[in-house]
């Protein structure tokens, strides 16, 4: 039958080929030899938790911090240990919405705005629950001020070097959450900045394009890009760098009492074109 379909391809070998390509139109081209469908109904569910806020007008607006808790499963054949843990994509993202949950919800007073903390299926297989999400979405989408999804949050071993002490965004400009969450590094002593080969290209690679789709202000906050073994087996929860994924996280609490306390909503940059299909889509989501 006819397209479009999603190809999700889960082989290094080739995720790396597709790292080195230069941005724009590419003569590469690839096979598939695919088996016949087998379709097994199953039954998967994103969690939430939601902390309401202590404003009587900004509390029926909300922020959405959110991880996935999937991951790609098993290596086929073979013998010896065959589970791809996952420890830090996206383990460590999963923990911090908790624990950022956690400390938040001990704040007196409450932050202004609510706060909506949820872990979603299915990220690996093409964002299945943030898109689920923003078609049933518990407060309305005109009513979400911003979206911060949290991905590899805990390595601090890229494979461009070491990067302890630092944090970005994708698509950092893209947005006012890029400046906002760059003070809150100041504060806090995380440098937050814009990852000039990696923010822009792997910004709709996470859930939070399922939101920004929407005209949400969205963006996906991470730590090392991309790590030796990325989608590997040794993704183990050894190699997580837990102080610097405690600080990095204090530093995402305070961006988000920023955003949170503060009663004028982040907005798209109109001055950077790769924006404009998500501030149009605002736009339209406000005029409904």
């Amino acid at each position: 039958s006819e397209g479009p379909y999603l190809v999700t391809v889960h082989n290094p070998a080739i995720v790396k080929l597709y790292d080195t390509l230069s941005e724009g139109d590419t003569s590469a081209s690839c096979s598939l030899n695919l088996p016949a469908p087998a379709e097994k109904p199953i039954r998967l569910r994103n969690i939430v938790g939601l902390l309401r806020g202590s404003d009587p007008i900004l509390k029926d607006t909300c922020i959405l911090i959110t991880a996935h808790y999937d991951h790609i499963g098993m290596k086929p054949g073979g013998d010896g240990d065959r589970i791809y843990n996952g420890a830090n994509d996206d383990g460590s993202g999963t923990v911090s919405v908790i624990e950022l949950a956690s400390a938040l919800a001990g704040l007196i007073p409450k932050p202004r705005r609510s706060l909506l903390f949820m872990t979603v299926f299915g990220e690996e297989k093409g964002l299945l629950g943030s898109r689920y999400y923003g078609r049933h979405p518990i407060f309305p989408v005109e009513k979400t001020v911003a979206h911060l999804n949290l991905e590899v949050m805990g390595r601090t071993d890229s494979i461009e070097g070491p990067q302890p002490g630092k944090a970005s965004l994708t698509g950092f400009d893209y947005s006012e959450l890029g400046s906002i969450f760059k003070k809150a590094g100041e504060l806090t002593g995380i440098q937050v900045c814009k990852d000039d080969r990696n923010s822009d290209e792997f910004f709709p690679r996470s859930d939070n394009q399922a939101l920004a789709d929407l005209g949400v202000p969205a963006h996906t906050l991470c730590a090392a890009f991309m790590v030796p073994d990325y989608h590997g087996l040794d993704d183990r929860w050894e190699k997580i760098d837990y102080a610097n994924m405690e600080k990095i996280n204090r530093m995402a609490a305070l961006g988000l009492i920023m955003i949170a306390d503060n009663p004028v909503e982040p907005k798209w940059n109109e001055d950077n074109p790769k924006a404009a299909p998500y501030l149009k889509a605002w736009k339209e989501r406000r005029r409904e």
